[in-house]
């Protein structure tokens, strides 16, 4: 899959998995309430592929 990564924040728990596995995709807003995704021009499928493996709660997706 590819395309853009997307959080689904309704059911994220800021773990912060995501953002150890792939911190140059996953980074905390600016006012630390939630994880968001960096705006990248291309996004490398390995790292966001395996940050949606490590993801306990699946709520890591790819938008196309």
């Amino acid at each position: 899959m590819s395309g853009i990564p997307v959080i689904d924040l309704g059911e994220c728990r800021n773990c912060e998995v995501c953002i150890a596995t792939s911190p140059k995709i996953f980074q905390r807003n600016i006012n630390g309430d939630y994880v968001e995704v960096v705006d990248l021009p291309k996004y490398p499928k390995y790292l966001v592929n395996e940050a949606i493996k490590n993801c306990p709660l699946d709520c890591i997706s790819w938008e196309t």
